[in-house]
């Protein structure tokens, strides 16, 4: 909810965004000392997962471990592992951000609101934050923090 005023502007929201891994792949967050799993700043490993028996039903996607490299990319967009993560396959904070400020300036733009309030990602790499100024001028900053699953637990663990 709307908590307080600085520099003209409304600050409205914080929130968590859950990712989910799309067909073929799966977070595993790297345990720390005393296999605890530490709340920022995580390490999260991105797997590839065998998705033969869903490629055989719905021919959408071809298995990331049962096909190769060159006929995946042939047939299909960039795997999440090019598009937001680090050569070692871990989720990269920046890359996952800057992806997600894409999709929501994307996504907004076929809003039926988008001419009554104007939206602004505003710079940031490490959560994404949006301006949202109304006709009336108003302003309200919406900063939305990126979150993946702890295992099958519905525990969130944040990004940043």
């Amino acid at each position: 909810g709307l908590y307080g005023l600085q520099d003209g502007l409304y600050f409205a929201f914080h929130m968590l965004v859950p990712l989910k891994t799309p067909p073929g792949h799966s977070f595993h967050l790297e345990q720390g000392p005393k296999r605890k799993v530490p709340e920022k700043n995580s390490c999260v490993l991105v797997k590839s997962v065998c998705t033969c028996a869903r490629e055989e039903r719905m021919e959408d996607v071809l298995c990331f471990l049962h096909h190769s490299e060159e006929e995946i990319k042939s047939r299909q967009q960039a795997s999440l592992l090019e598009t937001l993560c680090t050569t070692s396959s871990h989720l990269d904070v920046e890359k996952t951000t800057y992806w997600f400020q894409q999709l929501v300036n994307e996504v907004w733009a076929t809003l039926p609101w988008k001419d009554t309030f104007k939206l602004t990602v505003l710079p940031c790499s490490c959560l994404c934050k949006l301006k949202l100024t109304c006709t009336s001028k108003k302003s309200y900053i919406i900063e939305l923090k990126l979150a993946v699953q702890q295992g099958d637990s519905s525990e969130l663990v944040c990004l940043t």
